[in-house]
């Protein structure tokens, strides 16, 4: 067992000093640079999408439970989670939302 385990420290040792392997060589710039090119810049013009949606309010029906599927850091074990009277319950209540566009 001590052999072993001398032979396994030495051989660790001897692949630690072992050289380093040389980088590659870096791309060399051209001794003349493209001047009819210029640096890409953002287009201070570009406009975003066009809303798809009505510009008047909206409203539709939602379900306001929250996915705790996805809490893992709270400390609970694993498949286990705090439950709340609002998840106990079978049928949620349906909720409201109500979107106003601010223009």
């Amino acid at each position: 067992m001590m052999r072993m385990g001398l032979t396994l420290l030495s051989l660790l040792a001897a692949m630690g000093a072992a050289p380093v392997p040389p980088l590659p060589v870096p791309p060399i710039p051209p001794a003349h640079p493209p001047v009819e090119q210029s640096a890409p810049v953002p287009n201070p013009d570009l406009q975003g999408p066009a809303d798809a949606s009505g510009k008047g309010p909206q409203l539709s029906f939602t379900d306001f439970r929250l996915d705790r599927d996805k809490q893992s850091s709270l400390g609970y074990s694993p498949g286990s989670q705090f439950q709340t009277n609002e998840d106990r319950r079978v049928i949620q209540t349906p909720g409201l939302s109500v979107r106003v566009p601010l223009q």
